[in-house]
């Protein structure tokens, strides 16, 4: 994406010490994890080995003040790995509204591709900022409905008539909405749900869950046999198949 703006430079590549380089994932990160461990751990391991990972994306916000737009593992690993020499960037002088669709822009193009959660959230967070972009840029930014987007931008204003505090999340503005968690939930509501509780869930063993799937899945299985009962665990068998073609050879 470049920023074609009348008066605003065109993006520039250079050099930049890690430590002039500064994270500000309030702004700019749109994901329920700001970094995933393991694909941190890969880029390490490929600076170590010699490898120069791709340009940074930046914005320049003022004299010698750098923040990262698009890029937060591969500082992380940078960082991880102790590197010392100056690293590849793109550099973007722009506004901050700019900056911010650059980042949303950057994360549609990443390996690790945004979920809905995350793209729900992302349009929340731009329908409450000071940004004052139209409905139309926030669809195209987030890849949001242009439906979805309006019932935001509706809810935002009830909130605000009724001088509600503004949630952080989409679900939480729609449980804000409805008033009591007893009502009947749409579809965009159990699915921000189940985001939620699986979010949770990973934090807590999901790490130590990966570790050993990879290890012996055996192992994994029996727990799940053990804590689940069958009718549940027939549910998740179930939904795995759901989401992977026939061909899929599963180990149970």
């Amino acid at each position: 994406m470049e920023i074609k703006k009348q008066g605003v430079n065109r993006p520039k590549r250079m050099r930049l010490p890690l430590n002039q380089l500064k994270t500000e994932p309030d702004t700019f990160q749109f994901r329920e994890f700001e970094t995933v461990e393991d694909h941190v751990r890969s880029l390490t391991d490929a600076i170590r080995t010699g490898n120069e990972l791709d340009p940074m994306t930046v914005w320049k916000r003022g004299e010698g003040d750098y923040v990262i737009v698009d890029g937060h593992h591969r500082f992380a690993a940078y960082t991880a790995a102790e590197y010392t020499k100056p690293i590849p960037v793109v550099v973007h002088e722009c506004s901050e509204t700019d900056a911010v669709l650059l980042a949303l822009n950057e994360n549609t193009k990443t390996k690790l591709p945004m979920t809905k959660t995350e793209r729900d959230n992302a349009a929340w967070r731009l329908v409450c900022s000071d940004h004052q972009l139209s409905k139309a840029q926030t669809v195209k930014a987030t890849g949001v409905s242009n439906g979805t987007v309006a019932k935001m931008r509706r809810t935002r204003k009830t909130l605000d008539e009724q001088e509600v505090v503004l949630p952080d999340t989409w679900w939480m503005a729609m449980r804000a909405l409805k008033g009591i968690e007893q009502q009947e939930w749409d579809e965009d509501m159990q699915e921000q749900v189940i985001e939620a509780r699986a979010k949770a869930l990973d934090d807590a063993i999901g790490k130590e869950l990966g570790r050993m799937g990879s290890r012996q899945w055996e192992a994994v299985a029996r727990v799940l046999e053990r804590r689940l009962p069958k009718h549940i665990l027939a549910y998740v068998v179930d939904e795995l198949r759901e989401d992977h073609d026939d061909d899929v050879d599963y180990p149970f």
